[in-house]
Order: structure tokens, then sequence, then C-alpha cells
């Protein structure tokens, strides 16, 4: 405890150092060279939301002025958590989108993390827009270093010309939508089917404030998550397409319509290794997403359902997630809050068998402290032990956890 909290505290000391005397409306010096943009880097680090279109809510940046040509625009972030759980199985704790460094034995654990320290620089030119994110994290995966350079792409585009863009880097895979209302945690819908590039991609995009389509070339080799391909000979062989519209209400109110496919993915093997490098008789297994988004003045409903086109050679089934949310904007103490409830469900297997299925349900409060820093807070509750990795071997039923997570998040 005493470690994390001597990391904790330097790495806040790092970043408020590195914070510039940034206005309310967090930009900073914009009418020079090197500016900042609160509202923008939120939105380019958030894990949370806008997880497949970072390039997407560039584009609009640019269209809404909050990028201008001819400026270096740099931003930062710094996330910690403290976790603890208690488990029902010794050693089984089913939690998603993280990994602990302990959960070897025992029913109970506690410990904090530094999830994130990051730093962002978008370049805007006359028609083009450069991008690159570089992290610190405590919650590599393994054979990942803790230092990465987690993005970068050139997009080139002008929405002032024309609402398309062309776009070449290394990004999450623009398909589906795979936001989760928490403040920390994903949904079963992303830690599924969350699909990260290791090699660059090619992304071509039409984007206007209601509508988003993106057409995706990806490199056949086995990705980061859930990209793979059967022959992973390099071949632009896999590719991904992804789009939405918003329907306006009147009254503050609309609704968005989404859908996507993806070509290619893990869950094409008998071997279940994930990741896997080889497998036997493995053939293309494509997913299909559908989500709808409902916004109101003071709340937002969210529905998201993926699946794959065959099933899953590893457990003889499809695999399949829901997700179910909602959350409420209003105050605590004075300070802007957002309330939230998610759920959410992964299917791998026929009913009854260990491995058939997981669910997940987290109550979530995140309220901004001051213009740079939020804090948040969530209690989580799982059922079911279904690793991707080995399903058949490493699955157990019945497991049940309870988990608090407590964080802070601070960003210019």
């Amino acid at each position: 405890m005493a470690g994390f909290m001597r990391r904790w505290v330097a790495a806040v000391v790092f970043v408020l150092g590195a914070m510039p005397a940034a206005a309310e409306e967090g930009m900073y010096n914009p009418d020079g060279l090197v500016r900042t943009s609160l509202r923008y880097s939120e939105e380019m680090f958030d894990r949370q939301a806008h997880v497949p279109n970072k390039i997407a809510r560039m584009f609009l940046a640019r269209s809404e002025g909050r990028l201008e040509p001819g400026a270096l625009y740099l931003g930062g972030r710094f996330v910690a958590t403290r976790i603890w759980e208690t488990t029902n199985t010794p050693g089984r704790f089913p939690i998603l989108s993280r990994l602990p460094p302990t959960h070897t034995a025992g029913t109970s654990d506690g410990y904090g993390v530094i999830n994130e320290i990051s730093v962002h620089t978008t370049l805007a030119l006359p028609m083009v827009t450069a991008f690159a994110q570089g992290e610190y994290t405590e919650v590599e995966y393994p054979g990942q270093k803790p230092i990465q350079l987690r993005k970068y792409w050139v997009a080139i585009g002008d929405p002032d010309v024309a609402p398309v863009y062309l776009a070449f880097g290394r990004k999450t895979v623009n398909f589906g939508n795979f936001a989760t209302y928490a403040p920390f945690t994903h949904s079963h819908s992303t830690h599924y089917f969350w699909p990260q590039s290791d090699d660059p991609v090619i992304e071509l995009g039409y984007v206007t404030p209601r509508t988003e389509l993106a057409f995706t070339l990806i490199p056949a080799h086995r990705g980061l998550r859930v990209l793979s391909t059967p022959k992973n000979d390099g071949a632009f062989s896999n590719f991904a397409v992804n789009g939405s519209h918003r329907f306006d209400l009147g009254r503050g109110r609309s609704l968005r319509l989404g859908a996507g496919f993806l070509r290619g993915t893990i869950y094409d093997s008998v071997i279940a290794h994930h990741p896997p490098g080889v497998g036997i008789n493995r053939q293309w297994n494509g997913l299909w997403d559908v989500n709808a988004v409902y916004n109101a003045p003071r709340f937002d409903l969210m529905a998201e359902f993926t699946r794959t086109l065959h099933d899953w050679p590893a457990t003889g089934h499809h695999v399949q997630a829901t997700t179910l949310q909602g959350r409420w904007r209003g105050e605590v103490f004075g300070r802007p809050a957002v309330w939230s409830a998610s759920v959410s469900r992964g299917v791998q297997g026929a009913r009854g068998l260990p491995w058939e299925v997981m669910e997940q349900a987290i109550l979530g409060l995140e309220v901004d402290l001051a213009p740079h820093v939020k804090v948040g807070a969530e209690y989580m509750y799982n059922e079911g032990f279904v690793p991707l990795i080995l399903p058949r071997v490493t699955s157990v039923a019945g497991v049940k956890s309870h988990t608090v997570i407590l964080g802070a998040e601070l960003t210019f």
C-alpha cells in the first residue's frame, strides 16, 4: 500500500507540474503554436466512451473549431485505482478489463494500481491531422512493455472541404460502440469484442455531426485482443465496416442507431490460447454488432449486442455479449456528477456447461472535483468464471465475486 501511495503521489506531482494554467474552459494558449484543449483530451484519452471512433472525434473537433490548423495540441492523463475484491471460490476473481498483479489464491484481495500515465500530441495542418499517444501502465498485457506507443495515425481530410478522411495508423478498429457508462470497468461487450490493431490499419471514413461511416482494411496478422485471421500472412484481407446515425427527437433528445461487421477474430480456432498464434483448421469467424443510444438532457440509455457469425471451435458454440446501461447527470455537494448502472452478459457455451456464461452488474458514480480532476467509485458484482484462455479447462461454475473500486483521474 505504501509503495502504491508513493507512486500515486509522484504521478500526481508529475502531471500537475506539467499542467499549464488553463482557463476554466480547458483551453491554454488558444492563439499560440502549442496549445491544450481539455475537452479534446478527455475524448481522446477516454477508454469508456468513443472507443472505436477516435479519428471521427478528432475530425469533428476540427469541424467545431476545437482543433485549428497550424497548431500543435498537447495533453496528458493520469488514472489510478484502489481495488478490493471478495470471491466465494479461492483464487477465482472474475473481474474484467484489467490484469491484476495478484489473484493467485485466497478469497479476498486488495491492491492499488496506476492504470495509466498517458500523453498525446495532435498536429493540425491544412488537410492533414497527425496524432500519437504514449502510455505508462502497470496493467500491461503479457509480453508488452509498461511504456508503450499506444496509438498513432495520420489522417488526410478537411471537414471544411468535405466530410471524408483517409487515415493510416495503429488504433482500435472502427467496429461496434463498446462504450461503458461505469467510471473504470468495461462491459462484457468490450471485454469480448474490442478489436485493437497491432500493425497499422487503413481507415476510410465519412463524418458529420449526425452520421458516421467507416471502412477499415486490416493486415492479416494476429492483432491485439480479438483480431486474428486464419493464415496470418500479412495481406490486407481482414476488414471492418461500421456506421451510426443520430435522429433528433426534439427537446434535447435524440436516438443514435449503429451497426457493424468485422471479418476476422480470434474465435476461429479449436486451440483457444489467447492470443492464438496458430490453430487447427482455422476458418474466418466474423462478428456483427448492433447498438442504440438514447440521449436526453439529464440521462442516457444504451443497448448493444454483438455475436460471432459461426461457432467458436474451442467451445462448440457461438460467442455473444449483451450490454444494457444507463446514466443520470446531477450534482454531489454542488459538483457535477454522473450516476450509472450497467449490466452485461457474455455467452460462449451450451446451457449448463461450466463455460456457458459470465454476468456482471456495476453501480458507478463519477464526480468532477475541478475542471481537470475527477474521482470515481464502483460497486461490481460478477457471476461465472470463464477465461478466454482454454475455457474448457480453466472455467469454474458457480463463482461469484464482489468488487469495490475507488479511483482518481487527472487530465489536461
